[in-house]
């Protein structure tokens, strides 16, 4: 039995560290997105808070699958099997992903406060312009209605 776990508590260490790497990027993105509010003069609400924590659970749901993914891999010896052996005992799907949210905290804690008040101003203008196409919408069915009511008097 302890010759189909050999080296998959590497591997587990590994994990660990890497959800620990990326919990302590999202804590630095947090930071960083409560003091660039702070900067931009808004009000820090528990809706982002929430939309961490709903991060969170995302960022480590996949890093758990991620791990599950390289521990099977590693039960099976699939690198074995393709003849990569240098590959056996590393958690490649876990690492991969661990890097990729790293580049993804790091560029959301790049972004300066300003590109940020224009994205938000660019998406006041998209709700603005499908709200004044609603309104139009709204315009025309009230007009019809009340050229259908004239006809019928």
């Amino acid at each position: 039995m302890d010759v189909i776990f050999k080296g998959a508590e590497n591997m587990l260490l590994i994990f660990v560290i890497a959800c620990i790497i990326v919990f302590a990027s999202m804590c630095v993105d947090l930071a960083s997105g409560l003091y660039k509010a702070k900067l931009r003069g808004e009000i820090r609400s528990s809706f982002g808070l929430k939309r961490s924590l709903g991060k969170f659970i995302m960022y480590m749901g996949g890093m758990l699958i991620a791990c599950g993914v390289d521990i099977l891999m590693h039960l099976c010896k699939f690198f074995q099997v393709i003849h990569v052996d240098a590959l056996f005992g590393i958690p490649v799907f876990t690492c991969l992903l661990g890097m990729f949210l790293l580049i993804v905290e790091f560029l959301s804690v790049r972004e300066k406060a300003d590109q940020k008040t224009k994205t938000e101003i660019s998406r006041v203008e998209k709700l603005a312009a499908q709200m004044v196409k609603k309104d139009d919408l709204v315009d025309a069915f009230t007009q019809a209605l009340a050229a259908a009511i004239k006809k019928e008097s």
